[in-house]
């Protein structure tokens, strides 16, 4: 079981990222983009930075500015850099305060999947994508819209912000195409994945009639092109993406590598990466075991609930029911025992 997972993830290893400073290659031809109507720039000045926290405010910006997650601007729209304390009291975070200008973004309508669907699976696995936004670039206007500013100048985003209003939708609206393949990217573009991947997906890129449309479509995104995928790409099973992570389920450990190895070649297509610190493989995650017939509790952690000792004093007692309580359905008549010992408690 190890050893096919293993196999996969190996086979994919380019597509997984570290957290951290790295760079994310931007996604092919998605962009994000932002409906103000003919509203007024909105320009707001600066908040006052701490001395012994402008060091610290720098550092982060000049990582950002090292990563082109930002870059210098010149628009008319400002908002103002806030900066908060960590709960280790030591450590900063920079925020941005974008409560006036996203009043002024029109809302874009898109659903959400429902977790529906995974109550009949044994095997369930969810990939975290990694960065977030910050591998959807922004048209000019939306950089603009994005500038903060500070004491140490006017910056403008090159990536997408989650924190940002129709952020969510617009990654919820890529994950969607990416798992059930509305649209396609142009041949060019396509044939820019390896062979296997090519193979795998069945995309034939020969076949496309696309060359002598190259420099009309140049700077399109997908949505703008609106070109149908070819039924090769179409899902095979009900994934659930959820902005940016993408849950599904399996009924053996089998089919749910198949689907995995499939779905990462999907995210390649689109170059879409993981995180690899968010992902565990082969986990378990219920206290405990499902099988086909029945549900059972897990020996080594139904010993620990069994020889928990009989508490004496009454303080004692309160902690002895919420110990019980995590395995509730596996003893009987736990609801009249707790009463009675309740009781007591209250006496």
């Amino acid at each position: 079981m190890e050893a096919q997972a293993r196999a996969i993830l190996e086979k994919h290893h380019d597509n997984f990222l570290e957290d951290g400073n790295a760079v994310l290659a931007p996604v092919r031809r998605v962009v994000g983009d932002f409906n103000v109507d003919d509203a007024k720039p909105v320009a707001r000045r600066f908040r006052s930075i701490r001395p012994e926290h402008l060091r610290k405010a720098y550092d982060q910006l000049e990582k950002l500015f090292q990563t082109e997650l930002i870059e210098y601007s010149h628009s008319e729209w400002a908002s103002p850099i806030v900066i908060r304390m960590k709960k280790n009291g030591g450590d900063i975070r920079t925020c941005i305060d974008y409560r006036i200008a996203i009043q002024l973004i029109k809302l874009t309508h898109y659903p959400l999947h429902l977790l529906i669907g995974f109550e009949s699976v044994l095997w369930v696995l969810s990939l975290a994508m990694a960065k977030r936004l910050w591998a959807v670039p922004m048209t000019l206007w939306a950089k603009h819209f994005s500038v903060l500013i500070c004491l140490l100048r006017h910056f403008q985003w090159t990536k997408m912000l989650l924190g940002l209003k129709n952020a969510p939708p617009i990654c919820q609206q890529m994950l969607v195409n990416c798992l059930w393949s509305f649209v396609r990217l142009p041949a060019s573009e396509a044939a820019q994945m390896d062979v296997d991947g090519l193979a795998c997906l069945g995309i034939d890129v020969g076949d496309s009639a696309e060359a002598d449309l190259s420099t009309l479509i140049e700077g399109m995104t997908v949505f703008g092109r609106n070109v149908p995928s070819s039924p090769q790409l179409n899902s095979v099973r009900g994934e659930r993406p959820y902005i940016c992570d993408i849950g599904y389920g399996a009924e053996t450990w089998e089919q749910l590598c198949v689907d995995l190895d499939r779905r990462l070649y999907r995210l390649r297509y689109w170059g879409i990466s993981v995180s690899l610190l968010k992902n565990k493989f082969g986990k378990k995650w219920f206290p405990h075991e499902i099988e086909a017939d029945r549900i059972r509790a897990q020996s080594k952690i139904a010993e620990g609930v069994t020889d928990l000792p009989s508490p004496s004093p009454l303080r004692d007692v309160q902690p002895f029911l919420a110990s019980l309580n995590y395995y509730d359905e596996f003893i009987e008549s736990l609801p009249v025992i707790a009463a009675v010992l309740n009781k007591l408690t209250d006496e």
